[in-house]
């Protein structure tokens, strides 16, 4: 990404990843939070928790500072509930998080001087995720990224997903 692009604060869509639909996933879970600040250090520990059940205990860091900026700018940028979704692509071999709300307008990444408060959760998402974007719905859009990790940990995730009821 070019410096006119993000001083214009233009939007993602899409970003690293080569085609626009959404991978099939699956053991995935998925909660309804409400538009207000206890729903940032709830969907925290709702990741954390499935993280540890998929035994990805390895990406909880990078998850948990991720799942809080989606959700966080959900909160300041939307109205109405969020909905956080936790799922593994098997083909992407990918943890992905979505998080989902009512405002149609796209995450736009902005230039963050040394003393604001924010402009920065979509460059963390850049530099932690293996991919992301942003997909419009009917009802808003869904910003999501995805975590690879190693062939072994996501065997024994997908394993754990399937016998888990």
């Amino acid at each position: 990404m070019n410096a006119a692009t993000l001083a214009n604060g233009s939007p993602m869509s899409t970003a690293r990843r080569p085609d626009a639909a959404p991978p099939a996933t699956s053991g995935g879970t998925s909660w309804l939070l409400p538009s207000e600040p206890s729903s940032v250090p709830t969907a925290r520990r709702l990741a954390l928790a499935q993280l540890s059940a998929w035994t990805l205990h390895d990406f909880a860091d990078d998850a948990e500072l991720l799942v809080s900026e989606l959700v966080t700018n959900a909160l300041r940028h939307a109205g109405g509930p969020i909905r956080l979704t936790l799922s593994l692509c098997s083909v992407d071999r990918a943890f992905r998080c979505e998080v989902a709300d009512e405002d149609p307008g796209q995450p736009r990444v902005r230039r963050a001087c040394g003393d604001d408060e924010g402009g920065r959760g979509l460059h963390l998402l850049d530099l932690l995720s293996c991919c992301w974007g942003s997909i419009r719905t009917a009802a808003g859009k869904v910003v999501w990224f995805e975590l690879h990790p190693p062939a072994i940990a996501l065997e024994a995730a997908l394993e754990a997903a399937r016998t888990t009821p």
